[in-house]
């Protein structure tokens, strides 16, 4: 991303935290930047724009780290458990302005709720395969109560963290809290109950819209920014995704050229889940990763 629009971000989400979203005009987060009111609108076409873009951007950000994270040589649950010291550290990092977001009357129209959406969906789809990736089929009948009792975990402690202002120790608290996801999930196993919500309940949560493939999109553009490769071959991914946007605006998709199109994002895991929602909506299927 431009590194002056990154700063612009930056300060404005500063502003916000110190002084509310409604309280803080456009002329100030341009002068706390250092630019003019007008080099602002070269950036962002409105104040709301700006809050959506910079909460896009934030969002990317954490699931580019999460997405490097599997890559790394580690058990399952130390995966889980390094990830949610990441989450951690975001929310610590930003709680001012979540704060800000959550106690303030904010409307900012349709891309913000595709936004929200999109971000609960795939963070289920997170917590859902880690609980597949640590419990095997040992949780399958139980898997979607397991996710929601490790999204009550993480939900509890992010809210004390920001609505009380609480330091604790992430890397202690993420192994605190998979070891509480350890001892629910035995504990379901060893009385063996039945589940309480079953993967009927979450078909609906797996479905896509057609309307989605732009934001679909406009993630993999993010995420191509935080990648640890050479601007040459960043380069060709925007290419590929220019031409992807080009096609999937035509009546009729080839479904082979799409194929041949996401392939070149196959050595890149952290963009597996973004290819695999948009060959469900083309109903096409993956070229593997020779």
């Amino acid at each position: 991303m431009n590194e002056k629009k990154l700063n612009l971000m930056e300060k404005g989400l500063t502003l916000f935290a110190e002084k509310g979203y409604h309280a803080t005009s456009i002329q100030e987060i341009a002068s706390e930047a250092g630019i003019s009111k007008g080099a602002f609108y070269l950036y962002f076409q409105s104040k709301e724009d700006f809050l959506a873009t910079s909460i896009d951007y934030i969002y990317t950000e954490i699931t580019s780290r999460i997405s490097q994270i599997n890559l790394e040589n580690l058990t399952a649950r130390e995966i889980l458990a390094k990830q949610i010291t990441e989450l951690f550290s975001y929310i610590d990092r930003y709680k001012g302005f979540i704060m800000m977001y959550v106690t303030e009357s904010i409307s900012i129209g349709e891309r913000m709720d595709s936004l929200i959406e999109k971000m609960k969906l795939e963070n289920f789809h997170w917590m859902k395969d880690a609980m597949e990736n640590i419990y095997g089929d040992r949780i399958k009948d139980l898997l979607m109560d397991a996710v929601i009792q490790l999204d009550g975990l993480l939900n509890g402690y992010f809210k004390w963290i920001v609505m009380y202002d609480i330091n604790i120790d992430q890397e202690e608290a993420s192994e605190f809290i998979v070891r509480r996801l350890d001892d629910t999930v035995q504990g379901m196993l060893d009385k063996k109950e039945s589940p309480l919500i079953t993967n009927d309940h979450f078909k609906a949560i797996s479905k896509y819209k057609k309307q989605d493939i732009t934001d679909i999109l406009h993630t993999i553009h993010g995420k191509i920014s935080t990648l640890p490769i050479e601007k040459n071959k960043k380069d060709q991914l925007e290419e590929v995704l220019d031409t992807i946007r080009q096609e999937k605006s035509k009546s009729e998709v080839k479904p082979i050229l799409l194929q041949g199109l996401l392939a070149h994002f196959a050595p890149y895991p952290v963009f597996h889940d973004e290819c695999q929602q948009l060959a469900d909506l083309w109903g096409i299927e993956l070229l593997q990763k020779s």
